[in-house]
């Protein structure tokens, strides 16, 4: 980490509440072993269902939820050829029915970046709804930030869909690696950051803070993967994560994320210690079951967090986050 970005504070305070974004791309068909799909009905997403979700967790103070790159519309046996584009599509899609939350889906910059330029132009507003973007990395790729062009094609491609819609799309860049990090800061209105280590979380966030400052830009959000299995016990919330990733068949699908395992109280606790420490400016949760976990947050984590004055409502977290 270059020294110029090592923070001046231990700790940091921010003008606005934390961010709560919700991630759902679990609710995308589901993948198949391609043995056992052979012959059978490809199955569909569920976009009523996932607009619904997105209304919920907007209502109840979720700013944006996320759609990774793994979201497919279909679960094809054998796979497409653009079903890179699913989370963009399925994003426009609900956009109408998303009742003013965020919807940021994954974008894998350079291969028609045209087309989700289109799609994003698309979104409905009326209901409130603002669309982002979140480069995607791309199975056994470079990293997105390696790419000497990622800064011009990113440029074009939030010039091309703010001419067409008046509305710059919020950016997401994922820090997977430290030697990204300024090129995020630079780019990003939001870095996501897959850290279960406070301290090591703190550092980064302040680093990514000074080479946005360096750069003439203004703060920018850090956001943390938190991984959430909540039930009314302890033992039980770990029980149910034993089984979720045998069902998963491991945890490829959250490796590495902060997790918080436990009751309501548990998942507070953590939340509130990471902001407390300056590890963070808010939290993409990634949840370990749909409707269970979504419903626990929505409805008792978030409650929690606005009594302690920890974050805002869904209105001015949405405008901080796209901001």
């Amino acid at each position: 980490m270059s020294t110029a970005f090592l923070p001046t504070r231990t700790t940091e305070t921010t003008s606005t509440g934390a961010t709560i974004a919700l991630d759902l791309s679990g609710l995308g068909a589901p993948a198949h072993d391609r043995d056992l799909a052979a012959g059978l009905p490809a199955e569909q997403a569920n976009l009523v269902r996932l607009a619904a979700y997105a209304r919920a967790a907007h209502k109840g103070g979720v700013s944006f939820v996320t759609l990774g790159e793994d979201f497919r519309l279909r679960a094809d046996a054998a796979p497409r050829a653009n079903s890179w584009l699913d989370p963009v599509i399925a994003a426009r899609r609900i956009s109408p029915s998303a009742g003013g939350t965020g919807l940021v889906p994954s974008v894998h910059l350079g291969r028609a970046d045209g087309a989700v330029a289109a799609e994003l132009a698309q979104f409905n507003r009326k209901s409130g709804s603002w669309a982002g973007l979140q480069l995607a990395r791309g199975t056994g790729a470079q990293p997105v930030t390696a790419l000497p062009q990622l800064g011009d094609l990113l440029e074009e491609l939030v010039r091309s869909a703010t001419a067409r819609t008046s509305q710059r799309p919020t950016v997401v860049v994922p820090l997977a690696e430290e030697a990204e990090l300024t090129t995020a800061a630079e780019l990003a209105d939001v870095v996501r950051l897959r850290e279960a280590d406070l301290a090591w979380a703190r550092e980064l966030r302040y680093a990514v803070r000074s080479a946005a400052r360096a750069a003439g830009r203004k703060p920018v959000r850090v956001l943390v993967d938190l991984r959430t299995v909540i039930a009314a016990d302890y033992e039980s919330a770990r029980t149910r994560a034993g089984l979720l990733t045998d069902i998963a068949g491991g945890d490829e699908g959250w490796a590495g994320a902060l997790e918080a395992v436990g009751t309501v109280g548990d998942v507070v606790a953590t939340i509130e210690k990471w902001l407390e420490a300056g590890a963070a400016d808010g939290f993409v949760v990634l949840p370990g079951s749909v409707p269970a976990d979504v419903a626990r947050l929505v409805s008792g984590v978030i409650p929690a967090l606005q009594a302690r004055g920890l974050v805002d409502g869904a209105g001015s977290q949405a405008r901080a986050a796209s901001a």
